[in-house]
């Protein structure tokens, strides 16, 4: 196992643009560590530089945030048995705590669960993703008015706002999270006249570097809202030398017919698992 330091870093994430879209979770963690943003990670290779698998996992276990409290981990591997061998590997993996393998190739899903079973771990799948990249940004729709509404970055005091709707929020540690996207990576809102200044829809990024926490308030719907913020958020990253791209569920059919509709493509035999090993205390 090599844990990789910061020239490492660069250059694996030159390799890894090579490897899109099974590498671009990983990827996006290493993209946003060696542009200093702020991170409990640590990135390990199985080898280098000719690495197999790599995989960006939490420095310290127990962080309060989410991405702590599920000891979340990103992997990317080119071998389904390389990845196998990698997880067996002393110091790679807890067998002892909760962790949430996310982005696991669904081509070398059995061998996380074969992992599992081997050490007699409870696992289960948490969810299937398409992985969609904006491919064609011509597709992507501005408004000729703003006429009744701003857009601006969010602010810390809309955290507790966003948690409260967030699929995966709810509570004070995924709330810590979502003050950290807000805090560090680009966010961006509509904010409605006469609104009294809270935000009527959203967009946020994740410390991968993916697009997420899309949301509208229900009444405020219908109006183009996350159209329109996924479209400038994704100019503005594009000139920031930045990925676009983000995960929607497989059976999330609302949102992955709003991201192809501006030029969002998924890859037809590539899928993200997220993947539980033993029990959430």
């Amino acid at each position: 196992m090599v844990i990789l330091g910061a020239e490492e870093l660069k250059e694996a994430e030159s390799v890894l643009k090579q490897s899109f879209p099974e590498s671009i979770k990983v990827y996006g963690c290493i993209f946003n560590i060696n542009r200093g943003k702020p991170h409990n990670l640590e990135v390990i290779a199985d080898r280098w530089p000719d690495f197999i698998v790599i995989i960006c996992k939490p420095k310290v276990q127990g962080i309060k945030d989410r991405e702590g409290d599920f000891n979340i981990y990103s992997i990317y591997s080119k071998s389904k048995e390389s990845l196998k061998n990698f997880l067996d590997t002393p110091g790679v993996i807890n067998k002892h705590t909760f962790t949430l393998l996310a982005g696991v190739d669904i081509r070398h899903l059995g061998a996380v669960q074969e992992f599992a079973d081997q050490h007699g771990l409870p696992w289960k799948t948490q969810g299937v993703m398409n992985v969609l990249f904006l491919q064609d940004e011509r597709q992507l729709q501005f408004k000729d008015s703003y006429a009744g509404f701003r857009l601006a970055p969010l602010s810390a005091a809309h955290a507790h706002l966003v948690n409260s709707t967030w699929k995966y929020g709810g509570d004070r540690n995924s709330c810590n999270s979502v003050l950290n996207y807000i805090t560090h990576n680009p966010s961006l809102c509509v904010l409605e006249d006469g609104g009294g200044g809270e935000p009527v829809s959203w967009l946020l990024v994740y410390k991968h570097a993916a697009l997420g926490l899309l949301y509208t308030l229900p009444q405020h719907r219908r109006k183009g809202y996350a159209k329109l913020l996924v479209s400038v958020m994704a100019k503005n990253l594009l000139g920031l030398g930045h990925p676009v791209y983000c995960f929607v569920e497989e059976e999330n059919d609302l949102s992955n017919k709003l991201f192809t509709s501006l030029g969002f493509q998924n890859s037809p035999d590539y899928r993200a698992v997220w993947f539980e090993l033993n029990k959430r205390q």
